[in-house]
């Protein structure tokens, strides 16, 4: 095993230890999530992008002021707010990040379960309704001139959901008539997968890419971990404002998760332009602090 996966695999552990269960539900949850807003709630040609929360920076600014004169979270509300957000951000850049294959394993199953099995409800209906399969078809050789005749009946699946136009378009523009079912699968399901990557995962206000990251992700699991068992509301602050001095360090990174991006964590109190990677609230940046 390479010292890549026992990086990694340690921090799944710490993300796991005393919150397997939860952690596990949330991110199966966001991913189905994910799935179906790309599948079944899209726009008529399937270029919309993931919907997108993140922290408003006058609100973050207000509760780390008030924590920096007394040690208190007096908004925990607001508080919750902030945690939530960090939390479902963290998940999908870890969900996004092994569909696209930047792990040691990605995800190519959930990929398969969920856009494979969109584009088999829409064959149930297209090809099954509209095309004869060619190697279920026999020529009567006692009367050729009469056309090709069923070997036996094609075994079809009902049809259940509604055509969606855009399918039907790509499958009139592929479909050459002598095609198998299998062909014209791939045909569709690459499709589909190349406007999940295009479109759905890319961060439409940057032309840096979709949300993918090989630097922040593993300090941000690991400081996750601990922001899953935290009960306290200070504690949480901390582990937060220990997870923006990560994302600061990138001014991508950092705009998927607070409003203003890095721009905006360097003008909050305790960040200087010069220790852009320090708070005075979780102190200096250590990679060294996020893998223990």
């Amino acid at each position: 095993m390479d010292i890549k996966r026992i990086i990694q695999e340690e921090l799944y552990r710490l993300i796991k230890e005393d919150y397997e269960d939860d952690y596990f539900e949330m991110h199966d949850e966001i991913k189905r999530d994910m799935f179906t807003d790309f599948l079944y709630k899209n726009n008529a040609n399937f270029t919309k992008h993931i919907p997108w929360r993140v922290i408003p920076f006058p609100r973050l600014k207000k509760i780390w002021s008030d924590y920096m004169q007394t040690n208190l979270v007096r908004d925990e509300k607001g508080l919750e707010m902030i945690k939530s957000i960090m939390i479902d951000n963290t998940i999908k850049v870890d969900i996004m990040t092994n569909l696209a294959g930047h792990t040691e394993w990605g995800d190519k199953e959930a990929l398969e379960e969920n856009i494979g099995y969109f584009v088999d409800e829409q064959l149930n209906c297209l090809y099954n309704s509209h095309v004869e399969d060619k190697s279920q078809l026999e020529i009567p050789f006692d009367n050729p001139k009469s056309g090709y005749k069923l070997k036996e009946p094609l075994k079809t699946e009902p049809c259940e959901v509604e055509i969606h136009p855009y399918i039907r378009q790509v499958f009139n523009n592929q479909y050459d008539g002598d095609m198998n079912r299998d062909a014209i699968r791939e045909i569709l399901y690459e499709h589909m997968e190349e406007l999940f990557f295009d479109y759905y995962m890319e961060d439409e206000n940057h032309d840096l890419g979709g949300f993918i990251s090989d630097y922040g992700l593993n300090p941000l699991l690991t400081l996750l971990g601990k922001l899953l068992r935290s009960e306290v509301a200070e504690e949480s602050l901390v582990i937060i404002d220990k997870m923006l001095n990560v994302v600061h360090m990138r001014s991508d990174i950092a705009s998927w998760f607070v409003e203003g991006g890095s721009d905006a964590l360097s003008s909050l109190s305790g960040y200087t332009g010069k220790e852009a990677m320090s708070s005075t609230i979780s102190g200096q940046y250590k990679m060294s602090d996020y893998h223990s």
